[in-house]
């Protein structure tokens, strides 16, 4: 009789228990991918809300530095006089509009440097200002208080005679962004707002 031999069949395992190496090899891909768009999507998010932060702190700052301004140059008419025309007086109202945010107090740079020198040269004393007018360390702000745009005059005490002079408040401010990588690469940015105002009175 003839000798018949058995093969035997292979044996299948179900679909679900081993995935294809193709498969595999696509899921791996995939990984790869997503780890990388995730760190591109992460930069955007996180510089958008930096942005977006930096212009709501920009407004701060000049909100502050317009109401310190118009609180300095208002003029007491019964009295004839400047109450409120002097470095004391103004920079607690910057610091007050400062504080709504949660921003840090001022630090007033005057009587040491009134004016600080914009790198343009106008004569107004308005922004770019060098990097050297603007506070040293992250999240400070530090104001200055231009009577008259005119270097080292500094009022202590209330002004007299002082009518029609200008009166330039100068806020700046050091900005750290939010997103690690960004400060990591480009560190502090220099934020600056500056208001001038007409003493009032004659």
């Amino acid at each position: 009789m003839p000798t018949h031999h058995r093969q035997d069949s292979p044996v299948l395992r179900p679909p679900y228990l081993t995935p294809p190496r193709a498969l595999r090899s696509e899921r791996g891909q995939s990984l790869v991918e997503f780890a990388l768009s995730s760190v591109v999507l992460l930069l955007l998010v996180g510089g958008l809300v930096d942005i977006g932060r930096s212009i709501y702190i920009t407004e701060a700052l000049s909100n502050a530095a317009r109401e310190g301004a118009r609180h300095a140059v208002w003029f007491d008419a019964p009295r004839l006089a400047h109450p409120y025309l002097y470095d004391a007086e103004i920079q607690a109202t910057v610091d007050a509009q400062l504080a709504t945010i949660s921003l840090p107090a001022s630090v007033l740079k005057n009587p040491t440097t009134t004016c600080p020198a914009p790198t343009d040269g106008n004569a107004y004393r308005n922004p770019p200002y060098a990097n050297s007018a603007y506070p040293s360390a992250a999240n400070q702000t530090w104001l200055y208080i231009c009577y008259n745009n005119t270097p080292g005059l500094d009022f202590t005490s209330p002004a007299t005679n002082a009518s029609q002079q200008d009166v330039n408040v100068i806020v700046l401010y050091s900005y750290s962004p939010l997103t690690p990588m960004i400060g990591a690469q480009f560190g502090s940015f220099r934020l600056a707002a500056n208001q001038h105002m007409t003493v009032q009175g004659s």
